[in-house]
């Protein structure tokens, strides 16, 4: 994104908007480096390799070790991993097929790199599907499903001083919630605009007092869909999602020149 339609935003959006911009920016701007070969990483120990290997892969870019625009390159993960490159290809192909991971002319197979004008559409639309979500959850969920939500926020509040614990409570939730709307299509659009965005969104959980926010958050959305209140529910996710909305109303007002990237 050109300079000016940045410092334009930042204007306007007060400190947070503008941490969080900075953010995404970073992430967005990243360049195609390949994985370091010192990570720490194991060889799954289960079920088939390819489909081990992608879920590997695919916890290593939710939790930033294999970041967007990061070359992947099946040589090397094989040797890593200690597999032939059979089932790596294969394990590349599902994540290909989940959109993160996408193959570019001229630099291969890489981590899903989004420009700024997708990435903040992409943010826009997943706030109104986890507030589309929330609405139909409380009018659906199962008692056990509520239950199921009781359950992850307890485990959320034990590791609400953990960045990394946190943040896979925090999908849990999310992905409990999509499951309890009992919309399939919903469920399958909302996971997938989850995993494409994750390595944009975990810095947010990682600013101080954040978690403990989002916690409160989780915690009144859950009490509405325990009520059953769809309304309440929608309304309670609409204010944990706000900030996306804000963001993008910010770059969608800009002229179409001042926010396509160079």
């Amino acid at each position: 994104m050109q300079g000016n339609g940045i410092m334009a935003i930042r204007k306007q959006g007060g400190e947070q908007t503008d941490k969080v911009l900075s953010q995404l920016a970073s992430r967005s701007d990243h360049g195609g480096a390949e994985a370091d070969d010192d990570d720490d990483v194991r060889a799954p120990a289960s079920g088939t390799q390819s489909n081990q290997l992608a879920q590997q892969l695919e916890e290593m870019i939710f939790e930033g070790q294999l970041a967007p625009g990061q070359r992947l390159d099946e040589a090397s993960i094989a040797a890593r991993f200690g597999v032939s490159r059979t089932p790596v290809r294969e394990a590349i192909q599902r994540l290909v097929a989940t959109g993160m991971v996408e193959v570019r002319r001229r630099k291969g197979t890489i981590v899903t790199h989004l420009s700024m004008p997708r990435l903040i559409g992409m943010i826009e639309t997943m706030a109104e599907m986890d507030t589309m979500a929330a609405r139909l959850a409380a009018r659906r969920a199962t008692p056990q499903e509520r239950e199921g939500l009781r359950e992850i926020l307890e485990k959320a509040t034990a590791a609400v001083e953990d960045q990394q614990a946190y943040t896979r409570m925090n999908r849990e939730f999310h992905w409990a919630l999509y499951a309890a709307t009992h919309n399939q299509y919903l469920e399958e659009l909302a996971l997938r605009t989850w995993k494409v965005l994750q390595p944009y969104r975990n810095f947010r959980l990682d600013q101080p007092g954040r978690r403990k926010e989002s916690l409160a958050e989780h915690t009144a959305i859950y009490e509405a869909i325990r009520a059953a209140d769809g309304e309440l529910a929608g309304k309670a996710m609409a204010t944990h999602v706000k900030l996306g909305g804000v963001i993008a109303d910010f770059v969608f007002s800009l002229p179409a020149n001042a926010r396509t990237e160079e």
